[in-house]
């Protein structure tokens, strides 16, 4: 680095000693004493190095660090401006030009290749639906021994399926939302409604308590976090009961006495693709169900509480109550 710096500056290097040659006849032709001229020399020298030099050299060296690791980190096609070492303006304005289209370049790039698996995927979950219905006829129509064990699997299958729309649509949130006053119960009432066959399977109570509560949600994605709620408490609960009320400050509980969740995993259930203790026993967990139900509550502007102890069972708390559109505005 040393080496580079004093070429590229050989200029002023050179033009130092021919100054100081041209200083030193002087002093020598007008008879002037020579310890003053080297001492006067010194002084200067030594404020140039601690004044000019050195700063200069430790702002080369960082230049020329940065674009070296640019240029190694960066693809091999990537074009970089020619440089001699000294890094004239110019050629750092051009490199961070072509660095930002090279980036807006990326981000174009991987949009599209985002929005393609997207929807694929999407295709992929409802071409998926048909055969799955086809399955559930042939099931319904046999009857026999292992019938019902039969539907309870297809019947995780399509709640799997579901997750997955809902994980794509998360993308498209504010293009398919739509708020609305909508009944509490009601919406409960459609989401407890698909899961009537696991309740009656699993030999479990469900007792859903009067409330009259009327909120201003979206009545789909809300129904949508619902049951995502109820299959994790069906799926951990192997005896017992669920419990769903609504208090007036339109806070929605749903409790069961299912294994419950250890302390060390409650701060991290509503993390991508965590599934804490119980999920590894499962074996069956991915992780998503309760990262899908904060990101969606989270767009809705509600809010989340789950509190629970190993053996205990977990009470689920929906903070759904919203400002009405508008209040606040002055008339």
């Amino acid at each position: 680095m040393l080496l580079r710096y004093l070429k590229d500056h050989k200029r002023l290097l050179i033009a130092l000693p021919v100054l100081s040659g041209i200083a030193l006849l002087l002093f020598f032709l007008y008879g002037l004493p020579l310890d003053a001229f080297f001492y006067g020399a010194a002084v200067l020298l030594a404020t140039a190095l601690l004044l000019f030099v050195i700063p200069d050299f430790l702002s080369y060296s960082a230049k020329v660090t940065t674009l070296k690791h640019l240029q190694d980190i960066l693809p091999r096609t990537l074009e970089f401006p020619q440089w001699t070492g000294s890094l004239p303006q110019e050629q750092l304005a051009a490199l961070g030009k072509t660095l930002c289209e090279e980036l807006r370049t990326r981000e174009v790039q991987n949009r599209k290749r985002q929005d393609d698996l997207t929807d694929y995927y999407t295709l992929w979950a409802h071409q998926i639906k048909t055969p799955l219905a086809a399955m559930r006829l042939m099931i319904q129509s046999e009857h026999g021994p292992g019938t019902e064990a039969l539907l309870q699997e297809l019947f995780k299958t399509e709640r799997y399926l579901e997750m997955l729309l809902g994980y794509l649509r998360l993308e498209s949130f504010t293009a398919d939302l739509r708020l609305a006053h909508c009944e509490a119960r009601k919406i409960v009432k459609d989401a407890v409604k698909k899961f009537a066959p696991v309740f009656i399977y699993q030999n479990l109570e469900l007792n859903l308590e009067e409330f009259s509560n009327v909120i201003l949600t979206d009545e789909k994605w809300l129904c949508l976090v619902l049951e995502q709620l109820l299959s994790n408490a069906l799926k951990y609960t192997g005896q017992g009961s669920i419990i769903i009320s609504m208090d007036e400050k339109d806070v929605l509980t749903i409790k069961d006495t299912g294994c419950g969740i250890s302390p060390e995993d409650l701060p991290r259930i509503f993390e991508r693709g965590f599934t804490g203790y119980q999920g590894r026993q499962d074996k069956t967990a991915t992780g998503l169900g309760l990262y899908l139900v904060k990101q969606v509550l989270n767009r809705l502007g509600n809010s989340i509480q789950i509190l629970s102890s190993p053996g205990k069972g977990t009470e689920v708390k929906l903070f759904l109550h919203r400002e009405e559109l508008g209040s606040g505005i002055p008339r």
